[in-house]
């Protein structure tokens, strides 16, 4: 498929109703869950980014300077850890190699990579470097400081043998090769060409998210994907405008040796130049844009695996330029999840949405909390849903901006309750709880679960029902011990769902 130089591709037209043989209609054809199928190793410069939060209502008697009084803090992977972190989220089987300090952060960062299932042995650990650490201060909403803690000097050179070592179990069994270069020092000529070569020789596409003025150790990379500025760096000029730019980049592709080359241009969407030809991609509909930190590694990630997936760079740089725009409207560095882009792409949001797995939520919920967001948490078995849950959930939810409510499993509430119990099917009490406005995200767990769940999602709110004595609250003792908080709400009434069952039964409901 060929589209003229200012074509889009993904016009509104085509959005409501697509034909088969649309760019739409073709995406709406793949196949997202074999994402799961798909192995890919990311090679780059893994950073931890933190966040700390808090309100300021007075000026500093020493310096005139604001006090931020911190209210909670919250990590997530940065860097070439955000793409990570995305294709992870995406359900894609993710290896890594990097360069690390011997310090905490490294450690925060093993951490982080064990709670996405991804093992960090390809981590490279430097006792002469710091790891990348960037420190957010955020007082009422707003960014107030950044603080930036790193080495950046050139990886030492036992750290290209550790990348040969790596390379030799891991490309047979990969899809593809990200190289996140963030000119830290991990991503040396030596590393890249090593990278490419290898790849190359076994035909595993390479796509590279590049940082500075000279190409030349992407060569032969399959795709290489500079924003706007990052180009005009690579060629040393600004662009007069968009033909010059083209020209520019369409040289830059032949010299490089490369399949593709893809420009990101913000709101102004996307350029795919080939040999064959240049595809312009805008973005789709006018958005409210948050922040668009870590909008590149969303481009990377997701413009890797819709290549695997379809062989087609066309696709693959519609299905990025699709997800690009939805990362940008979340505050921080955010993966995109499956759901969202199934929505996209249908422009519909699906109740369906709301039911996620355990690993779904374990792999959301640190990204709402890098977003600001106050997460509260609660649980029980929601059999018959009545007033007094509702009132219970409404409270619930005004303690914090994201509600998520874990329901027993049917053999759990039979465990509790007795034969007879539950009247309705989880599946059914999941869609019933979906189906609220007040619930933001509903999941299903078995007895027994509750501590570890807890222990995962580190809600900053447990809410029970305040029949329930504070220290009969089960997981209390988890959340209290990091900082979060446990709030018993007031019943609403007194509802006994067993005298409501024999009332049924008898006859007597009202």
């Amino acid at each position: 498929m060929t589209l003229d130089a200012h074509g889009s591709g993904m016009g509104e037209a085509e959005s409501s109703s697509p034909e088969p043989g649309s760019l739409l209609g073709r995406l709406r054809r793949l196949d997202l869950s074999r994402l799961a199928d798909v192995r890919v190793l990311v090679a780059g410069d893994f950073m931890l980014d933190e966040y700390i939060w808090g309100r300021v209502d007075r000026i500093s008697p020493e310096a005139p300077v604001v006090v931020v009084e911190v209210e909670r803090e919250s990590s997530t992977l940065g860097g070439a850890g955000n793409v990570v972190n995305n294709l992870a989220a995406l359900g894609a089987r993710v290896e890594v190699l990097g360069l690390v300090g011997e310090d905490d952060a490294a450690r925060m960062l093993k951490r982080e990579l064990g709670r996405l299932g991804i093992d960090p042995a390809g981590l490279f650990w430097d006792p002469e470097r710091l790891t990348t650490r960037k420190t957010r201060v955020l007082a009422n909403q707003q960014q107030a400081v950044r603080i930036d803690r790193e080495t950046r000097h050139p990886a030492p050179p036992a750290f290209l043998e550790h990348v040969r070592t790596r390379l030799d179990v891991s490309l047979p069994r990969l899809q593809a090769v990200i190289l996140s270069d963030y000119a830290k020092g991990t991503l040396t000529p030596q590393v890249v060409r090593e990278l490419i070569r290898r790849a190359r020789k076994l035909g595993v596409p390479v796509v590279v998210d590049p940082k500075g003025q000279d190409y030349s150790a992407y060569q032969g990379a399959t795709v290489v994907t500079p924003n706007l500025k990052e180009l005009e760096t690579a060629v040393g000029r600004n662009f007069e405008g968009y033909d010059e730019m083209v020209a520019a980049g369409q040289d830059l592709r032949q010299r490089l040796d490369l399949t593709a080359l893809l420009v990101t241009r913000g709101a102004e969407g996307m350029i795919l130049i080939r040999e064959d030809g240049v595809e312009s991609l805008r973005a789709r509909t006018p958005r409210e844009v948050f922040d668009v930190s870590g909008a590149g590694d969303t481009v990377a990630a997701v413009f890797t695996l819709a290549l695997v997936l379809s062989g087609e760079p066309l696709l693959a740089a519609a299905l990025a330029n699709l997800a690009a725009g939805v990362v940008v409207t979340k505050r921080g560095t955010a993966p995109i999840l499956p759901g969202e882009i199934e929505a996209e792409l249908h422009q519909v949001v699906h109740q369906e949405e709301k039911v996620r797995t355990c690993r779904g939520l374990s792999l959301l919920i640190p990204t709402l909390k890098t977003q600001g967001k106050r997460v509260v948490f609660t649980n029980g078995c929601f059999d018959l849903l009545h007033v007094g849950h509702i009132k219970f959930l409404e409270a619930s939810r005004a303690l914090g901006d994201v509600l998520v409510v874990a329901v027993d499993t049917d053999d759990s509430v039979r465990r509790l309750k007795g034969e007879g119990r539950p009247v309705l099917n989880q599946e059914q009490r999941l869609r019933m709880l979906a189906a609220l406005e007040v619930v933001d995200y509903v999941t299903v767990f078995a007895g027994g679960e509750l501590p570890q769940l807890l222990q995962t999602f580190k809600p900053d709110v447990l809410t029970k029902g305040s029949n329930y004595p504070e220290e009969a609250v089960e997981g209390r003792e988890i959340v209290q011990a990091y900082g979060g908080a446990v709030t018993l709400i007031p019943l609403y009434e007194d509802v006994s769902i067993s005298r409501l069952i024999n009332q049924i039964r008898q006859g007597e409901g009202g």
